[in-house]
């Protein structure tokens, strides 16, 4: 009798989580896109379109260059290309997301990009 319970409380809880990815995702794309739409002649909408894209770029060259070699977990064999590529994916390009942003913040506390952005030469 436990078995069952435990089983459909499995259950509940991958569909919680499939609705939480997907309100994620919707969340992700409404902010995204939404500044974007609303003006898109300020001097930010052309960056805000440059990291879309970037990021599109980035999960589609990720997802081309992951590997599909089928994988032994624990005695189980996962050999679904779709899905090994798909997790590829997301690992890489979570890492250079990461990278990406650590650089970018080092390079804002630094205050090289107040410099730059008023046209002074950086100079000691």
């Amino acid at each position: 009798m436990e078995a069952a319970g435990s089983l459909l409380l499995a259950e509940v809880m991958l569909w919680l989580v499939y609705a939480t990815v997907a309100v994620a995702v919707a969340v992700t794309v409404f902010s995204a896109v939404r500044p974007l739409l609303i003006a898109p002649r300020r001097q930010t909408a052309g960056r805000g379109w440059l990291i879309v894209v970037f990021t599109a770029l980035l999960l589609l060259v990720t997802w081309l260059l992951g590997s599909d070699r089928p994988l032994v977990v624990n005695g189980t064999v996962f050999s679904d290309a779709f899905w090994l590529k798909s997790t590829d994916m997301l690992i890489v390009s979570s890492l250079i997301l990461i990278v990406v942003a650590v650089a970018l913040v080092c390079f804002g506390v630094t205050g090289l990009s107040r410099k730059i952005g008023n046209g002074k030469a950086v100079s000691k």
